[in-house]
C-alpha cells in the first residue's frame, strides 16, 4: 500500500464514537461561568450525566474560578478534577473554587461507588448558618472513593460516612479542613482497608476547642491513618461503636501512625475498638493525651504523650493495653498532682520503658486496678512521687525495675 492510500484510509475512517472519549469533559463548555455569583448547578449536573455516558476516562474539568452550587453533585465511578498537579494548598487559596449555597443539611458532594475528587478547595459561608446550617461538605456513599489535594473551609461537617453504606477501598490524601464546628472527618464501615495520609483539620475560631472532633472512628476493617494532624478540637481522634447494617455493632481495626494532636482538650479517646494500634506522634492536649474508657486491645509505642491538667494516659477500661517506649511530659509544673499515668482499671495493662519529666506525680494506680505490669521505667529525681499503689491485695500486678529515688 503506498503512503497516499494510508493517508486516504486515514480520512475515511469512521468518526469516533462520543461515548468511549476519553477525553475530559469541561464544565464551562456546560454553560458554568464561575463567577462565584451565577448558580453554575445545572453545568456542574449535565457535565456528570454526559461523564457517565462515557466507557472510559469518566473526568469533568473544573478551570480556575468560584462556582456556586445550590444542590448536591453526585460524582458516580467520575473524576472529579481541579488542578491536577502542584502541593498541598494549605494556607493559600490557588485551587478552583466550590462555593456550597445549600438548604438544610444536603451535602455538597455525594461521593458514590468509584468517585474521585481532586485539586478543588470548598468555601462554606456562614451567613446563612442560622437558617441553614450546612451539612456535610462530603458525604461517602460508596465504595473504592479516592479524596485528594482538596481544602474545606468553614464547615459543619467536612467528610462523612453516610450511615449505612460500605465505604472499603476508601483513600483520602492531602486534605486541610479549617474551622469544622462539628467534625472534620467521620469515617466507618470500611470493609476492607481504607488509607488516610497527610488529613490536617485546624482550627481557630476558639469555640471550636469546645465543639469539634478531628477524627471520628467507627467499625472500620484495617483502617490506616499516617501522618494526619488535628489542632484546636475538643477531641482529636474519638474511637466508638458504630452499627452494621445488620444492626450488630463494630469497632476499629487499625493503627495511627506519626498523627499529631495539639492545642486540643484531649488528644486521643477509646470508647471502644477491636484493635488500635498508635506508633510515635505527637499527641499534646491541655487535659488528656489518651483516654481508654471501653472494650479493645491498645497498643501504643514510641509516643510524646503530654498532658497538662489531667492525664497522660488515663485507662478506666480495655480489654489489653500495652505501653512501651513513650515520652510522658508536662509542659510546665503548674499540675504537681495530675498524674501522667492514672491506672484505674482495664485488664492486661502493661507500661514498660517509658520515660517519665519530674514536674508531677508519674504513675498513679488506683484501688480498682487489678491487672497490671509495670516495669523498666525512668523517673528522674523529682519532689513528686514516681509510683503510688493503692492497688487491692488480690491484684495480679509486677511493679519491678523502674528507676526511681
Amino acid at each position: 500500500m503506498t503512503a497516499g492510500t494510508v493517508a486516504g484510509a486515514a480520512l475515511a475512517a469512521p468518526a469516533a464514537d462520543p461515548a468511549s472519549s476519553a477525553a475530559a469533559l469541561n464544565v464551562r463548555d456546560f454553560g458554568a461561568i464561575g463567577d462565584g455569583n451565577a448558580d453554575d448547578t445545572a453545568a456542574f449536573h449535565k457535565a456528570l450525566a454526559a461523564a457517565a455516558k462515557l466507557h472510559s476516562g469518566r473526568t469533568v474539568l473544573v478551570p480556575g474560578g468560584s462556582y456556586r452550587l445550590t444542590s448536591p453533585l453526585q460524582v458516580h465511578s467520575a473524576l472529579l478534577l481541579g488542578q491536577t498537579a502542584g502541593g498541598w494548598p494549605a494556607d493559600s487559596h490557588p485551587l478552583p473554587t466550590l462555593l456550597p449555597d445549600l438548604p438544610a443539611s444536603e451535602p455538597c458532594i455525594i461521593a458514590e461507588p468509584g468517585a474521585s475528587v481532586h485539586g478543588l478547595n470548598f468555601i462554606f459561608s456562614s451567613k446563612n448558618e442560622a437558617n441553614f446550617p450546612p451539612g456535610p461538605c462530603i458525604l461517602l456513599k460508596g465504595g473504592g472513593v479516592s479524596l485528594t489535594n482538596l481544602q474545606i473551609q468553614n464547615p459543619t461537617e467536612g467528610i462523612m460516612w453516610d450511615g449505612s453504606t460500605n465505604i472499603g477501598r476508601l483513600n483520602i490524601e492531602n486534605v486541610f479542613i479549617v474551622n469544622a464546628r462539628k467534625c472534620g472527618l467521620f469515617i466507618a464501615h470500611t470493609m476492607d482497608v481504607s488509607t488516610l495520609t497527610n488529613i490536617e483539620v485546624w482550627n481557630y475560631a476558639p469555640e471550636l476547642l469546645e465543639t469539634c472532633t478531628g477524627f471520628r472512628l467507627g467499625q472500620n476493617d484495617e483502617i490506616r491513618l499516617t501522618n494526619c494532624a488535628v489542632v484546636a478540637a475538643a477531641i482529636g481522634f474519638h474511637f466508638i461503636e458504630t452499627r452494621y447494617p445488620d444492626g450488630k455493632l463494630g469497632a476499629v481495626w487499625g493503627g495511627m501512625d506519626n498523627c499529631t494532636v495539639d492545642f486540643s482538650k484531649v488528644a486521643v479517646k477509646v470508647d471502644a475498638t477491636n484493635v488500635l494500634r498508635i506508633h510515635g506522634g505527637s499527641l499534646w492536649a491541655h487535659l488528656y493525651s489518651v483516654q481508654l474508657y471501653g472494650r479493645g486491645n491498645i497498643v501504643i509505642s514510641g509516643s510524646d504523650l503530654r498532658a497538662n491538667g489531667a492525664h497522660g494516659l488515663h485507662i478506666k477500661e480495655c480489654d489489653s493495653a500495652t505501653v512501651t517506649g513513650c515520652l510522658f511530659k508536662k509542659n510546665g509544673d503548674k499540675w504537681p498532682n495530675a498524674a501522667k499515668v492514672q491506672l484505674e482499671g482495664g485488664r492486661s495493662v502493661l507500661i514498660n520503658g517509658c520515660t517519665f519529666d519530674d514536674t508531677s506525680l508519674g504513675i498513679n494506680i488506683t484501688p480498682k486496678a487489678a491487672d497490671f505490669s509495670i516495669t523498666s521505667n525512668h523517673f528522674p529525681r523529682m519532689p513528686h512521687p514516681a509510683i503510688v499503689d493503692h492497688s487491692g491485695s488480690g491484684a495480679r500486678k509486677l511493679v519491678a525495675m523502674n528507676l526511681v529515688d
